[in-house]
């Protein structure tokens, strides 16, 4: 709407200048004004149109730097979306296959199985890109972001290193247990066969990774719709993607 204004103005200044010219020239020609008047009125008619010429082509070229930025902000808000939505996803996939099963189990430790088959690399979100939030009615978003991404990252540590010690210290203490006992054994004498050290450290490992992917998911969540409510104030008009849910969620909420 905007533009269409600006192109019409342009254009009306021209015709102005136009006939301003014309009328001029007729009344010179007719010697309704003195013939000493001829420079004076094209001096000012010359001025006019190279001025609105100037003014319309300046303001298209604003028009256009305008537009060119409000692209790459959109576009910036949704690949940071994207990449947060995929994070989001990625954690409720672990803690849907390997958590919610043995989430309320006192010996949980023992029973959830470590990570696998799974890309576990750190989230990419290009914060230079999202510098325009600082201009947003919430500029502290970028902060929180950062935040959540920093807890992904811690969550994503304690993974590993709970998968690790579950690899070489517990699969190889359930192989003696086994030997031993057979395959229908309590999980205490699993961790008396651990020792205290061990079976403590897999219990808090666990619960670190418990609490991290619940906070992490809830922290991303969080920031999504934050950093969409914002773009889309800011760009009203514009496409600013959304978080999707993933299948098991959404089945889970319709039951």
């Amino acid at each position: 709407m905007k533009h269409s204004y600006d192109l019409i103005m342009g254009v009306f200044i021209g015709l102005v200048a136009l006939l301003v010219y014309y009328f001029s020239a007729l009344a010179i020609a007719e010697d309704v004004i003195p013939k000493t008047y001829q420079y004076a009125f094209n001096l000012a008619v010359s001025i006019i149109g190279a001025f609105s010429g100037a003014w319309f082509a300046f303001r298209l070229q604003n028009e256009k730097a305008r537009k060119d930025a409000d692209s790459r902000n959109v576009t910036a808000a949704n690949n940071a979306i994207f990449e947060l939505s995929r994070w989001y996803n990625k954690l409720h996939a672990l803690k849907t296959q390997f958590i919610d099963e043995h989430r309320d189990n006192y010996v949980r430790h023992l029973y959830i199985m470590p990570v696998a088959g799974m890309a576990l690399e750190k989230p990419n979100i290009d914060y230079e890109s999202l510098s325009f939030i600082f201009q947003s009615s919430d500029p502290n978003i970028l902060g929180t972001i950062a935040l959540a991404e920093q807890e992904v990252v811690s969550t994503l540590d304690i993974i590993i290193q709970r998968s690790k010690l579950h690899v070489e210290v517990l699969q190889p203490a359930v192989e003696r247990v086994d030997k031993r006992l057979g395959p229908s054994f309590p999980p205490l004498e699993l961790e008396k066969e651990l020792g205290i050290k061990d079976a403590q450290v897999l219990r808090m490992l666990t619960d670190y990774m418990v609490q991290g992917i619940d906070s992490s998911i809830e922290a991303l969540r969080i920031n999504m719709n934050k950093l969409k409510a914002e773009s889309l104030t800011m760009y009203p008009g514009h496409v600013i993607i959304g978080m999707i849910e993933p299948p098991s969620r959404v089945a889970t909420d319709l039951e």
